[in-house]
């Protein structure tokens, strides 16, 4: 059975790859390459914790992830390196997708108020935009209050 591609998930969970053609690293970049509000972006940010290894955090555009809180589920816990998200991911920082990485998932509930996001498109220069819903369910994706309040 041949792996499918990320561009291939994407499309059957209903979504669409966008292609900018330009480097999109952040928040504000992507802000500007789609016209979205920033809450409607997510960011898929890949930690290594001590207990259960790699684990997904996806949190909107205005959000930051309360690492006390993650600490509390995982022990100790650290962002992987740009050569752990690389060999973990596929893809490079920045371009981190919010499906097709195979690893513990963890969705902040506001991500659930918008009707679709944008996301990581697997590289740098390709968005992902989704259904939140479709995103969870993918995964498997449990949802928890990680957003720094």
């Amino acid at each position: 059975m041949v792996k499918e591609s990320f561009e291939e998930l994407v499309r059957r969970l209903g979504g669409e790859i966008i292609s900018v053609g330009v480097p999109v690293k952040t928040v504000e970049q992507a802000v500007k390459a789609t016209g979205s509000k920033p809450k409607q972006i997510v960011k898929s940010l890949l930690f290594i914790a001590e207990r259960g290894g790699p684990v997904l955090v996806v949190v909107d555009g205005e959000a930051r992830v309360d690492l006390e809180r993650l600490e509390k589920l995982f022990g100790s816990v650290r962002f992987a390196t740009p050569e752990e998200v690389k060999e973990i991911a596929g893809c490079e920082v920045g371009g981190v997708p919010p499906v097709g990485v195979n690893v513990r998932t963890i969705v902040d509930p506001r991500v659930l108020e918008n009707e679709f996001v944008i996301g990581g498109g697997g590289s740098i220069d390709k968005l992902s935009k989704l259904n939140p819903r479709k995103i969870v369910e993918h995964q498997k994706a449990e949802i928890i209050d990680v957003k720094v309040r």
